[in-house]
């Protein structure tokens, strides 16, 4: 009850998300008591505890499994890894709360396993949401708002497709495709797990995100000076702040990602590891083709990040290994495997 929880009202709007606040937890369930209890109504507002780290709060409590399914997780297997940051949340809300229109950071996947309660989904296949932009090109808060029939405003709206609507029941699990936009409501009072994650299947997806990012912070800075001698990482300040992750740090992503795999490539799991529920235990269970997979899927992005100018033009000296050395151990791996 002492643990401390943030809190969206869902009833206000702050830029394109709903403000937040930090709650104590048992602060937060009396809320929800006296919701419920007076119609599903409070003067404070709809409050919607969201994006909770509860297993990076409590790191000794295994309060669930990762489904195998999802078990191929880069994100965490990174953040775990360097520390200060993760992927796993706990989404706690009232009938009546939601989440507005957004895609995933990263534009990983994710799931959302609902314990209790039932939910609404409003998926839009990536790509789908361009004709949803307004004539100044941003995305809309509610994709249910009739604003959007507004051609003046929306003068593409009638050319998108309509959403894909999910009912998601108590026990079930939604997985959403990188990309795909997505406005989500709590019909009842629902608890549920969400995690975002990476993989081999779609960090191509990530790389084109970051370079999609990085584009767009030079058209706009652009605007405004003349590109100096710390341009670039000026550039990369932005993109960092603005993502939560830059060029550099993603190649140090990759090489946590490659150099797992190397090591159960070269020396194999050991009976300790394979019986803890961690990442190396995860790639175990997966099988040592799957370790080969993500290898082969890291070193052909970690070959266009190295040729790609804007991170050329950094200073690399810090990387340790440097990319092409790396790049040579991962494939050195890969053709001993495969003999």
């Amino acid at each position: 009850g002492e643990a401390v929880v943030p809190v969206a009202n869902c009833d206000l709007r702050e830029y394109n998300s709903n403000p937040k606040e930090q709650l104590l937890l048992r602060e937060f369930l009396e809320y929800w008591r006296e919701y419920i209890g007076n119609g599903h109504r409070s003067p404070r507002g709809c409050l919607y505890l969201k994006d909770w780290h509860l297993s990076r709060a409590f790191p000794e409590q295994e309060f669930y499994t990762t489904p195998v399914y999802f078990s191929s997780d880069w994100l965490n297997e990174y953040w775990d890894a360097v520390g200060g940051d993760d992927f796993r949340f706990v989404y706690m809300g009232p009938k009546g709360s939601w989440t507005p229109f957004h895609a995933d950071v990263f534009r990983s996947y994710s799931w959302s396993a609902n314990i209790c309660g039932r939910k609404k989904w409003l998926l839009y296949p990536a790509g789908q949401e361009e004709f949803l932009k307004d004539r100044h090109g941003n995305l809309p808060f509610d994709v249910t708002a009739p604003d959007l029939r507004d051609e003046r405003i929306y003068p593409r709206f009638s050319q998108s497709q309509p959403p894909l609507e999910i009912i998601q029941e108590a026990g079930e699990i939604v997985f959403i495709p990188s990309g795909w936009h997505h406005q989500v409501h709590n019909l009842e009072d629902t608890i549920s797990i969400n995690h975002n994650w990476i993989n081999g299947c779609n960090v191509a997806f990530m790389w084109c995100f970051l370079q999609d990012e990085l584009a767009a912070i030079q058209r706009e800075i652009r605007q405004w000076q003349d590109p100096g001698e710390d341009w670039n990482l000026q550039c990369q300040l932005i993109m960092k702040s603005c993502t939560g992750i830059d060029y550099k740090e993603f190649y140090n992503f990759l090489k946590v990602i490659a150099e797992n795999r190397i090591s159960i490539l070269e020396k194999g799991l050991d009976e300790e590891s394979s019986s803890r529920n961690n990442s190396k235990a995860a790639i175990s269970t997966l099988g040592m083709l799957h370790a080969v997979f993500d290898l082969k899927r890291t070193a052909k992005v970690l070959s266009s990040l190295s040729a790609n100018e804007d991170f050329r033009k950094l200073d690399l000296t810090s990387l340790s290994p440097s990319p092409e050395a790396l790049l040579h151990h991962m494939e050195s791996a890969i053709d001993t495997a495969m003999l």
